[in-house]
């Protein structure tokens, strides 16, 4: 009896030995973060806006006589100077008035030298010669108008330019006024886009963009503002933005979609941080998790523009604090952490 007792005595003094191991405290652990150093750089904020590429200029070659189409001498495309005949009306009726006006001034001009001999030799009258030389004044204005109709049907083009429409062909009736060819002048070309009321008040005149087209994405030229115009839209508020492009660049057309990148804001010292570390309180409010002597640390910060996947802060960050990036969802406050990695800012 004694030995048994003394057996389950060193039995029990074994296990309680073996559970006092098992229950031994550990050393606190840290959580494994990534971290990214907050610095300053410039950053500029663009908006991108689309609209279609137009001509500087749009000049409608018109009728200033009515008469029938005869000739078109030019297509859509092609290149004109000004001064080149680009469409001829028939010109026959006002050369027959022509005609005649040309035979009734040589009479009229025969009178008066008729008229002045008389006069000189007292054969007729101051008012006798007066009437002959008021008639060929007459004859010589109405030639000189016929004259003058009969050069419209040669019509020329005013300008330098591209055809970009033909609006009649041989057979058509012409009226006065009546369009019948449009030219593209002028160097380079216009792009006009619409932008807001809230940014356009950041934009000025010779402020320069990247404007890409969609038909050639490889492109990318550079325009200008040459205007900004004086009144916005009433129901979409925006306001028309006209962009100088001084180069035709090839294979680019008239009415092709474009999209004018513009800078509308500019900070040349912003405290940047990858916007995906900012997170939300209890209240909404934003916060970033920040890396303080080993411990994670929530920190409140003031949040301005957000673009390109960052953030500007304008409070609650010093440049070169660390700034947790991955292992957030670990992370409380006062929990300790091991920094396994620390890219810069933008890197």
């Amino acid at each position: 009896m004694g030995r048994m007792l003394g057996i389950l005595l060193a039995v029990g003094t074994v296990m309680g030995c073996g559970g006092a191991a098992g229950n031994a405290p550990e050393g606190p652990t840290s959580v494994a973060v990534s971290t990214v150093a907050v610095k300053r750089q410039p950053v500029e904020r663009t908006i991108t806006v689309v609209g279609s590429f137009v001509p500087v200029s749009r000049v409608a070659v018109a009728a200033q006589e009515e008469g029938v189409v005869t000739a078109v001498r030019v297509r859509e495309g092609d290149r004109v100077r000004a001064g080149e005949v680009v469409v001829e009306l028939d010109d026959r009726e006002l050369l027959a008035e022509l005609d005649e006006a040309r035979a009734n001034l040589e009479e009229a001009a025969s009178i008066l030298q008729r008229a002045q001999r008389l006069h000189e030799t007292g054969l007729a009258s101051a008012q006798e010669l007066d009437a002959a030389v008021a008639r060929q004044r007459v004859s010589a204005a109405r030639a000189d108008a016929l004259e003058t109709r009969r050069s419209f049907t040669r019509i020329v083009s005013p300008v330098a330019g591209v055809v970009t429409a033909r609006l009649v062909e041989v057979g058509d009736l012409a009226s006065p006024r009546a369009p019948l060819l449009d030219l593209a002048s002028g160097q380079g070309l216009l792009l006009r886009v619409p932008v807001s009321e809230l940014d356009v008040v950041r934009l000025h005149a010779g402020d320069t963009a990247l404007v890409s087209v969609d038909a050639l994405p490889e492109l990318e030229v550079v325009g200008r503002i040459e205007r900004i115009f004086p009144a916005a839209d009433a129901v979409s508020r925006q306001v028309t933005v006209e962009l100088k492009v001084d180069e035709t660049p090839l294979g680019v057309r008239y009415g092709f979609l474009a999209r004018a990148h513009l800078v509308v804001e500019r900070l040349p010292d912003a405290l940047l941080v990858p916007e995906a570390v900012l997170q939300r309180g209890a209240q909404g409010e934003p916060f970033v998790w920040v890396v303080d002597q080993g411990t994670a640390r929530m920190r409140e910060v003031t949040v301005g523009l957000r673009f390109e996947g960052e953030a500007v802060v304008s409070s609650g960050l010093a440049e070169g604090e660390l700034v947790v990036t991955e292992g957030i969802a670990r992370l409380s406050e006062g929990t300790l952490v091991e920094v396994t990695s620390s890219p810069g800012a933008g890197s």
